[in-house]
C-alpha cells in the first residue's frame, strides 16, 4: 500500500520537527580552547664540543618559557659510534611538555628557535594531542685536527710521504735551496717533481694533510732531506699537468719540448711506452726506471698484472697509485689469493715462488702449479697450514 502524507501521523511529524530544531540549537562541545604555545626558545650547551676521535659526551638543552618543562632530557640521537667520526652531523633530540595540560598546547605552527653550539632546528613533532613537542636539533659537521705525516722522503725525483688518517688530499711545497719553487695539491701520497726541477741544485720539500670535507689543515712537516740534481740532469722541458692517478708509471710527463720523438715515458691514451735517449722504443724487455722494474711487450706497451717471461711468472702493479706497472715483490694479494714474489735480485727478483718457502722464520706451502698460498688445510707432507698459511705439525 502506498503511504501518503495525509496518512502519516501528525504527532510523529511534530516530534521529528521538534527533535531537528532542538538538535540544531545544541552548542558544540569538545572544541580545544586551550591557549596555543606560539614560540619556543631553546639553548644548547655541552661540556665538550664534538670533535674527531672524541668520546660521545652529554648535551643539555634548556627552555626559557615558564609554561614549559623538559619531559625527556636531551641526548645525542642516531649515532652508533663510541667516538665522533669526521663529517658526521650530531643530532640532539629533546622532548618538551606543557606544565598545565588543561590550559596550553603545542601546534604544528609553534615556532622553535635555538641558540648555543651553532645549533639549528632540524625537525619537530607534536605528541600526545599537543601536550608534548619532540624537537631534533643539529650541530655543525664534526671536524678535528689532522696529524702531521710521520714519514717523508725522496724516492729518486719523486717525493713520498706516509698517509694521514682523515686526509683526502695533500699540499706539497718544493724548494731549491731556500727558494720556494712551486706548491702543488694531490690526492696521492707521492708527487713526481722532476718537471719543476729546471735548474741544478739541492731540492727539499714540505707536506701537510688537508680534508676537503671540513677544511681541516694539518701542520707542515719540516723540510725533507736534500735531493741533489746536477745542472746537466735538470729538466729541459716545461712543467706539465699535475701528477695524478690517471698518469702513467711513476706519473711521468713527456719532455714537453713538442718534438716528435720525446724521450722517457710516452702516453698513448691510457697506455705507456718508453723511448731511450738513443731514440729507440723499449720492446720485449725489462726496463729499470725511477727505482722500479717495468716490462714492455713486443708492441712497446708497458704491461700490468701477471706476465710470463723467461719461463717465470711476475706481477706488475695494476693500480694507478703512482707506481703503476712496477714489479711487485714479497707477499702480494691478487685474484683473491696470496702469492710470494722473490724480493731478492738473485731469485731472480720478482719471480713467483712455488712449493715450500721459508719466510721470516716460518714455513709456507705455495701450490706447485699456481703459486697460490695454501691456508686452513693439510699440505702434501701431512702438516697443517693455518689461516695465515704458516705450517704446523698435526698433534
Amino acid at each position: 500500500m502506498k503511504l501518503t502524507r495525509k496518512k502519516f501521523p501528525k504527532i510523529i511529524i511534530l516530534v521529528l520537527c521538534l527533535s531537528f530544531f532542538s538538535t540544531a540549537a545544541l552548542p558544540v562541545y569538545g572544541a580545544d580552547k586551550r591557549e596555543k604555545i606560539s614560540s619556543v626558545k631553546l639553548t644548547v650547551s655541552y661540556e665538550e664540543k664534538p670533535e674527531v676521535g672524541k668520546t660521545i659526551g652529554t648535551v643539555t638543552v634548556h627552555v626559557s618559557n615558564d609554561k614549559l618543562e623538559i619531559s625527556e632530557p636531551a641526548q645525542y640521537y642516531d649515532t652508533d659510534d663510541d667516538v665522533w667520526i669526521r663529517g658526521e652531523i650530531p643530532v640532539i633530540r629533546v622532548e618538551l611538555a606543557v606544565k598545565e595540560e588543561a590550559q596550553y598546547r603545542f601546534l604544528s605552527s609553534t615556532k622553535v628557535s635555538t641558540t648555543g653550539g651553532r645549533s639549528e632546528v632540524k625537525s619537530k613533532k607534536i605528541l600526545n594531542s599537543g601536550n608534548r613537542l619532540q624537537v631534533d636539533l643539529k650541530l655543525p659537521k664534526v671536524t678535528g685536527p689532522l696529524e702531521e705525516t710521520d714519514d717523508y722522503y725522496w724516492d729518486g725525483r719523486r717525493a713520498r710521504w706516509s698517509e694521514v688518517e682523515g686526509a683526502d688530499k695533500y699540499e706539497v711545497k718544493l724548494y731549491r735551496g731556500s727558494s720556494q719553487v712551486t706548491t702543488v695539491t694531490t690526492t696521492s701520497t707521492s708527487y713526481y717533481f722532476y718537471p719543476h726541477m729546471n735548474r741544478g741544485g739541492e731540492y727539499t720539500f714540505r707536506v701537510r694533510a688537508l680534508n676537503s670535507l671540513d677544511g681541516a689543515k694539518g701542520s707542515w712537516t719540516d723540510k725533507s732531506e736534500e735531493f741533489y740534481l746536477s745542472s746537466g740532469d735538470a729538466y729541459q722541458g716545461t712543467a706539465s699537468a699535475p701528477d695524478n692517478e690517471n698518469s702513467g708509471p711513476g706519473s711521468h710527463p713527456t719532455d714537453g719540448q713538442g718534438n716528435s720523438q720525446p724521450t722517457g715515458w710516452i702516453q698513448h691514451q691510457s697506455r705507456w711506452s718508453y723511448r731511450r735517449s738513443d731514440g729507440n722504443l723499449v720492446r720485449d724487455s725489462w726496463l729499470f726506471a725511477d727505482n722500479n722494474w717495468f716490462y714492455l711487450g713486443n708492441d712497446n706497451i708497458m704491461r700490468t698484472g701477471w706476465i710470463f717471461v723467461d719461463n717465470n711468472w711476475f706481477y706488475l702493479n695494476p693500480v694507478s697509485d703512482g707506481t703503476r706497472g712496477a714489479m711487485k715483490t714479497g707477499w702480494v694479494f691478487a685474484d683473491n689469493n696470496w702469492y710470494y714474489l722473490d724480493p731478492v735480485s738473485g731469485g731472480p727478483k720478482g719471480v713467483m715462488k712455488t712449493g715450500y718457502q721459508y719466510i721470516n722464520g716460518k714455513w709456507y706451502y705455495l701450490d706447485d702449479k699456481t703459486g697460490m698460498l695454501w691456508t686452513n688445510r693439510q699440505i702434501p707432507d701431512g702438516r697443517w697450514a693455518n689461516q695465515d698459511g704458516a705450517l704446523q705439525r698435526i698433534p
